[in-house]
C-alpha cells in the first residue's frame, strides 16, 4: 500500500511539472501595481469608434484643473488616432482603385491639413477615474455616427480644397456619396 501511495505522489508530482503554469495577471494596472479599469489601458469602451486616454499627475492647481489637463492630453491623442483612421479609411478606399502608394500618400496628406482639435468637436469626456496616487484619467471618444460625420467633413473639406488630386476618385462619384463611401469602408 506504501509502494502504491508513494508510486501515485510521484507521478503527481510529474504530472504537475509537465503542466504549464500560467500566471493570471490582471489586464489593467495603476503604476502603483492596482488594478486599474480596463478603458485606461486602451481597451475599447461602449460603442466608441475612436477613443483616447489623458493622465495628469496630483496638482495644487485642484481637481477641475487636473481634469482638464487631462482632457486636453487626451484630446491631443484623439487627434492623432483619427489622423490614423482617416488615414487608412482613405488607403482602403483609394486601394480598390489599385492607385500607388505616392498618389495614397499624398491624399492622406491633404486629409491630414483639414485635421486639428477644433475639428474634433463631437468628442466627448465619457469617464474619470483617479488614480491611488491623485492622478486622474479621463476617457475622451468619439461614438460611430460622429466619427463618421467627422471623416465625411474631413475629406469633402480636403476634395474641396485640391480638387485636382481628388479628381481621379471622384470620376463617378460626387464630393458628399465619395465622403461617405470613404467614411464608411471596413476592412
Amino acid at each position: 500500500m506504501k509502494l502504491i501511495k508513494g508510486i501515485i505522489s510521484i507521478l503527481v508530482v510529474n504530472l504537475m511539472a509537465c503542466t504549464q503554469q500560467v500566471a493570471v495577471k490582471p489586464a489593467c494596472l495603476f503604476s502603483g501595481q492596482q488594478i486599474a479599469p480596463s478603458w485606461i489601458c486602451d481597451k475599447a469602451y461602449a460603442d466608441l469608434a475612436i477613443q483616447a486616454v489623458g493622465q495628469f499627475e496630483r496638482s495644487f492647481g485642484g481637481r477641475n484643473y487636473m481634469l482638464d489637463m487631462a482632457e486636453i492630453a487626451a484630446k491631443k491623442q484623439l487627434v492623432k488616432r483619427f489622423r490614423s483612421e482617416v488615414a487608412d479609411k482613405i488607403s482602403l478606399y483609394a486601394q480598390r482603385y489599385e492607385l500607388n502608394s505616392k498618389l495614397i500618400d499624398a491624399l492622406i496628406v491633404s486629409a491630414n491639413k483639414h485635421i486639428d482639435s477644433g475639428c474634433l468637436a463631437g468628442a466627448k469626456v465619457y469617464l474619470t477615474e483617479t488614480g491611488p496616487e491623485g492622478e486622474v484619467y479621463v476617457l475622451v471618444g468619439l461614438n460611430r455616427s460622429a466619427a463618421k460625420a467627422l471623416i465625411e467633413q474631413v475629406v469633402v473639406n480636403s476634395m474641396q480644397s485640391e480638387k485636382d488630386l481628388w479628381q481621379i476618385l471622384k470620376t463617378q462619384k460626387l464630393d458628399i456619396q465619395l465622403a461617405n463611401a470613404i467614411a464608411t469602408i471596413t476592412d
